[in-house]
């Protein structure tokens, strides 16, 4: 009876023992963590990294210290550091938002590494990871450094990696990305070839940027009946797009070249209703060439296919104006 006494005394002593050693080590680390907020208030970044140090082994935090040494090493302008450290963090971190905010903190200094080392750093971070939402998050910020460093094929690789993964508007947006880098590439009928189904889809949050990255990639081909369908129903159905000058100088392009000069006429009249001075002066240059080719050409056929006289009776006066069937059906 004596001896089991010994043994359950000896027991519970190093159960305290134990737990005593336990909530020191902890007491430890929140002591530390606040000498290290301390440090790093006062700009004492050597010694705020040298307690971080000290406590990484034993604190369960480890995200958040990493956390702590990158914004140090970012004061420091060693963007090479603050980099590695933004990814370790990120790497040990379970919390979604932390990941996602630190996600935009590693892209704001990566982006000021050399693109070796940079891709080099998002690389072994990506396979490291295996979870989804870190690894399509450097995923992501590996694409736009390639694009950046105008490497665009490289870009689509990653993006084609990652589009598996994604649906709905997600996956839209980054076929819209792999269309532009093809264009850049002047890879066009591939770019083509992504437009075309995307379009019949008649998504109305995409079709305006399709329509124009669709006139774009025919252009470049010289299919320019397609590219016209495709301006002709950016210059209907979306009068506010950016891009209305050159939506607009694009049409007066085709239709000198189908010898419709009438229409060229037409449509730099009304650009030269949304144009400041120094662009006026230009397209009247271009607007007496046509002029001069009206003239030159009276015997010309079907000038007025797109166009047809509407009265105003009020003021006696008639203007032309293009009927959307005309435009549909040609």
């Amino acid at each position: 009876m004596k001896t089991y006494l010994i043994i359950l005394i000896m027991f519970f002593s190093l159960a305290l023992y134990s737990q005593n050693n336990k909530s020191s080590s902890i007491n430890d680390v929140r002591y530390n963590i606040n000498l290290i907020k301390f440090y790093y208030e006062k700009g004492e970044f050597e010694n705020a990294l040298e307690f971080i140090d000290q406590t990484l082994e034993e604190s369960i935090n480890q995200d958040t210290l990493y956390y702590f040494k990158a914004i140090i090493y970012e004061d420091k302008e060693d963007w090479l550091k603050a980099s590695e450290f933004y990814a370790k963090s990120i790497l040990a971190s379970n919390n979604t938002e932390f990941i996602s905010d630190h996600l935009k903190d590693f892209e704001n200094v990566i982006e000021r590494v050399s693109p070796l080392l940079a891709f080099d750093i998002i690389s072994t971070a990506v396979t490291t990871e295996i979870k989804k939402q870190k690894r399509i998050g450097f995923l992501n910020i590996l694409a736009r450094l390639y694009e950046e460093n105008q490497l665009y094929d490289e870009a689509n690789d990653v993006y084609s990696t990652i589009l598996p993964e994604l649906t709905g508007d997600q996956k839209i947006e980054l076929k819209l990305k792999i269309i532009t880098n093809s264009i850049f590439q002047k890879e066009y009928q591939q770019a083509l070839d992504i437009i075309g189904p995307l379009i019949e889809l008649d998504d109305s949050l995409y079709k305006e940027r399709l329509l124009f990255l669709d006139y774009i990639a025919n252009i470049s081909l010289e299919n320019y009946e397609k590219a016209k369908d495709s301006l002709l129903e950016l210059y209907m159905y979306y009068p506010d797009n950016p891009n209305r000058s050159e939506i607009l100088l694009g049409l007066v392009d085709i239709f000198r070249i189908e010898k419709q000069y009438i229409m060229c006429w037409f449509i730099l009249d009304e650009l030269n209703d949304i144009s400041n001075d120094v662009q006026k002066f230009k397209l009247q240059n271009e607007l007496d060439q046509i002029r001069n080719l009206i003239y030159e050409n009276p015997k010309l056929t079907n000038q007025f296919k797109y166009l047809k006289p509407v009265f105003d009776i009020d003021s006696i006066k008639v203007k032309m104006v293009i009927p959307i069937n005309n435009l549909l059906t040609h």
